[in-house]
């Protein structure tokens, strides 16, 4: 029996988001290699054997990586080497399994969640859609490849330090994007202190520098991160438990009735534009006739003889307001 070496993938850090098959390696294993940023070590060791060692990798050289590998070989012991997320995005993953070969130990990979795909399931988005975006892009911090690959109808995942976010967003401009792209900021996704950012590439340093972000942080860009929206013909409307989404008909702008009051408007206001274009085409008589009671403008005689008919009937108005108060007086008296 020769020694082996699992290469788990640790998914993106909380500790349900590892396969089974991952935890039962975990569990068998006499060595574990792991990094703190990756997973939890209070987790860790209250799921390995008693007597398995746990060495931090990011601790080790690769001279002491080599030797550690040379001593579990010659002890047929059983190692896993926990990466971040899922070892098809461990760089080094091809260069470990070498070495592991040439110490005569057994390779296995086991899969595990990826931090791009955990960070769009907690914004509820897929990196592709149906007629959207249909290209799918992971890169580090290189900002050059960035501004080559990023482009409408692709999701650009870039892993890289939160205090460079300027640096994307240029990159992501140069690229031609519009500033309105939208963009998901995902920092430590899926565990207790997780940050979760939703804005666009325009505002993107600004909401960086709001939450205080600097270390290491994956941005996913790309149209199919917009967030949900309600179909066509939806608008908000305040209710008394809140916001709700309702069809835009009578119920939600008023009673039929109060529909009716606008409607007169521009019919009265219709025919105003025509007489006045008939009226540079037609006869003088007909026009005449037909504006003298209504065209007040055009004709200066009209208003003259039209305005006394109101200004009567206002002072009558007044005069009989003051009568009803004196009657009213009267009978006051009368009735004590």
């Amino acid at each position: 029996m020769r020694g082996a070496v699992s290469f788990v993938g640790a998914g993106p850090g909380a500790a349900d988001l590892i396969t089974l098959r991952g935890a039962a390696r975990i569990a068998e294993a006499d060595l574990v290699l792991y990094t703190p940023s990756a997973v939890d070590p209070l987790w860790l060791r209250e799921h390995t054997r008693a007597d398995a060692d746990l060495v931090d990798h990011a601790r080790l050289g690769a001279d002491e990586l080599a030797e550690l590998l040379r001593r579990l070989a010659s002890r047929h012991h059983r190692a896993v080497r926990l990466v971040a997320g899922d070892p098809a995005h461990c760089p080094d993953l091809r260069e470990q399994r070498e070495l592991c070969a040439r110490l005569g130990l057994d390779t296995e990979v086991v899969p595990g969640v990826s931090p791009v795909s955990a960070a769009a399931a907690a914004t509820g988005n897929a990196l592709v859609e149906t007629a959207g975006a249909d290209t799918v892009v992971l890169t580090e911090a290189d900002f050059e490849r960035v501004r080559e690959l990023a482009a409408d109808g692709r999701t650009v995942a870039v892993q890289a330090p939160a205090a460079r976010a300027a640096e994307l967003v240029e990159a992501l401009l140069s690229a031609g994007l519009d500033p309105e792209v939208p963009v998901v900021v995902a920092h430590k996704v899926s565990w207790a202190d997780e940050t979760l950012l939703r804005t666009t590439v325009g505002e993107l340093v600004a909401e960086v520098k709001r939450a205080n972000l600097w270390r290491h942080a994956l941005f996913l860009v790309g149209d199919a991160l917009r967030q949900a929206k309600p179909r066509a013909g939806y608008a908000p409307r305040e209710t008394e438990t809140g916001k709700r989404w309702t069809s835009r008909s009578w119920r939600s702008t008023g009673t039929w009735s109060r529909r009716s009051f606008p409607e007169p408007d521009p019919v009265v206001a219709e025919p105003e534009p025509d007489d006045v274009d008939l009226a540079a085409d037609a006869p003088v008589e007909p026009v005449v006739d037909a504006a003298e009671p209504v065209r007040v403008e055009s004709v200066p005689e009209v208003p003259v003889a039209s305005q006394p008919d109101p200004v009567v009937k206002r002072p009558a108005v007044t005069k009989k307001q003051p009568a009803r108060t004196a009657r009213s007086g009267a009978r006051r008296g009368a009735k004590k």
